[in-house]
């Protein structure tokens, strides 16, 4: 090349006779078309690797100008394998400028361009293997690539159409959705006003009849307890006559007070029946002195004795007004009645109300799970069936417990109401993208599978992992929309997972593209606990776009 650049181009502003001109353009022309590999066409000439658009770039019969308008050559230069220019612009043909680019007219495929370092290099990257003339044979495959991307083309144009039909089909169920969900949440918010006030209705009625109620309640209340501490005041008065005519049988001298002999004198108390009352036996019975007062034996000391005194038939006589002796009991019995009396003596006495306050009591255990109730929900009414109230009473307390029976009702009606309205309020503040065309996928689940696993999408709710051989994992829940700011529904973020093993909760990305039917295709893990689940819909399908030329690039 560098015999043409010195010996045929002329010099930049050569000016010699108009004969001389004519001839000298005519062995330039010749010259580029044999060395600088022109392409014919019927319209231009284009040196070897410029594309037709760009003849008028590459004109023989003008000196080049490099294409940043750095310099200004022959264009004897252009394709003469040195590199004139430094962007590479006067090589398009060779691999003499590193920043240089080739263009391949691939006819019957899709032209390209590719780096001028790959110009020549034995190896065909153009399909029709114009990058490589002169070094070795490639074959032209351009057809056969081009019938295949035409293939792929008819395929994703046929996608896109069908699959942006059915977004529009789920958009407009969205948006039905949508307005259902906007009337169901009218709806409730006017149940749920319906059943306030039907809450406080009852409220008010409970009231009413829970005032007369507690006032018979209390009424009842004092008569029970005065009727018991009279038969309190009788049992005192009786179990205190019992232990005097205890103490006065024991008391053989009369001196007011009770010695080991009197009690060893007794057989009554020969607790191992051996025959004899040891000095060990008697002080048991004097609380382990030698000797008990009157006091102390009437506070105490009689609830000893007075078992094994029962336990003989004919010996022990209860006080009586005509002095009869009563007759002996079981010897269970009389320990029944010892705890009884020590139970009398050690506890305060405590009136027997009957029936319940209402109110007053709640349930302490509930059912795991079970919904927790309001603070002002009043509890079912539990009534004392021993004794029985009056017929005033007892009508009063039923018309109470109904009361409370219909207010606990209006007030469970209300939270249900409040608890759908809540749900759908929820429901409907969800991002089902901005045409409503994700909605129809709220609610359903969808899987994908493997050798190991089988992994659960359930869209604006929760991501998860089935082993095969065990339970489910929790990979995360619904958070939000993830894509980039200009495309956000092309992602989805599901996070807050369940923890690793030494490591963060779990999470998962879920990409979204274009598809016929929506459906989980592929779930992978890039990154430890991080998983990425791969999603088809038509919802994600674009307004297919008027075809365009693919001859250039």
């Amino acid at each position: 090349m560098g015999f043409f650049r010195n010996h045929i181009a002329p010099d930049v502003g050569y000016n010699s006779g108009p004969g001389h001109n004519s001839k000298s353009l005519s062995f330039l022309i010749i010259s580029s078309v044999l060395i600088n590999g022109f392409v014919i066409s019927a319209d231009n000439l284009t040196p070897r690797g410029v594309p037709l658009s760009r003849a008028a770039l590459y004109d023989p019969q003008k000196n080049f100008s490099c294409l940043d308008g750095s310099k200004l050559i022959p264009f004897s230069f252009v394709n003469d394998d040195y590199c004139d220019c430094k962007d590479g612009s006067d090589e398009p043909g060779t691999s003499a400028c590193s920043r240089g680019s080739f263009y391949c007219l691939n006819a019957g495929h899709i032209s390209a361009y590719i780096s001028s370092s790959r110009v020549n290099d034995g190896v065909c990257d153009c399909c029709d293997g114009s990058d490589e003339v002169g070094t070795l044979t490639c074959s032209n495959t351009c057809e056969e690539m081009g019938r295949a991307a035409r293939e792929e083309a008819e395929r994703q144009t046929k996608l896109a159409k069908e699959g942006f039909q059915k977004r529009l089909e789920m958009i407009s169920k969205g948006k039905s959705f949508r307005k259902e969900k906007e009337e169901e949440r009218t709806r409730l918010d006017a149940d749920r006003q319906i059943a306030e006030s039907v809450k406080n209705e009852k409220l008010q009625l409970k009231e009413q009849v829970e005032q007369p109620e507690k006032e018979a309640l209390e009424k009842y209340r004092l008569i029970q307890e005065e009727k018991q501490k009279q038969e309190d005041e009788q049992e005192k008065a009786q179990s205190e006559n019992e232990a005097e005519t205890l103490f006065n049988l024991l008391d053989s001298n009369g001196d007011d007070k009770i010695t080991l002999d009197e009690i060893k004198v007794r057989q009554t108390f020969d607790k191992n029946k051996d025959g004899v009352v040891d000095e060990a036996e008697a002080m048991f019975f004097l609380n382990m002195n030698e000797e008990m007062s009157k006091e102390e034996f009437l506070k105490s000391g009689w609830l000893l004795v007075k078992p094994f005194f029962m336990m003989e038939q004919g010996m022990f006589k209860p006080p009586e007004s005509g002095g009869g002796q009563a007759g002996s009991e079981d010897y269970e019995d009389d320990l029944e009645k010892l705890d009884d009396i020590q139970n009398e003596q050690q506890d305060s006495a405590k009136p027997d109300v009957p029936g319940v306050e209402p109110g007053e009591l709640e349930d302490e255990e509930e059912e795991e799970g079970e919904e927790e109730h309001d603070a002002d929900t009043d509890p079912e009414p539990v009534v004392d069936t021993d004794p029985k109230y009056d017929e005033e009473t007892q009508a009063l307390i039923d018309q109470a417990n109904k009361a409370r029976e219909e207010y606990n009702e209006a007030d469970r009606n209300l939270r249900e109401s409040v608890r759908k309205l809540e749900e759908v309020n929820e429901l409907l503040n969800l991002d089902f993208g901005d045409d409503d065309r994700f909605a129809q996928m709220h609610g359903e689940c969808y899987d994908y599978e493997d050798k190991e696993y089988i992994y659960t999408l359930c869209p604006f709710k929760s991501a998860t992992q089935k082993i095969r051989s065990g339970g489910d994992v929790n990979l995360g829940k619904w958070n939000a929309w993830s894509g980039p700011e200009n495309d956000k529904y092309t992602s989805m973020l599901y996070d807050r997972g369940q923890s690793c093993w030494n490591g963060p909760q779990r999470s998962a990305k879920v990409g979204l593209r274009c598809g016929l039917d929506n459906r989980l295709i592929g779930v992978a893990e890039p990154s430890r606990c991080e998983y990425q689940f791969e999603f088809e819909t038509p919802a994600s399908c674009q307004k297919p776009e008027a075809s365009q030329s693919h001859d250039e690039l």
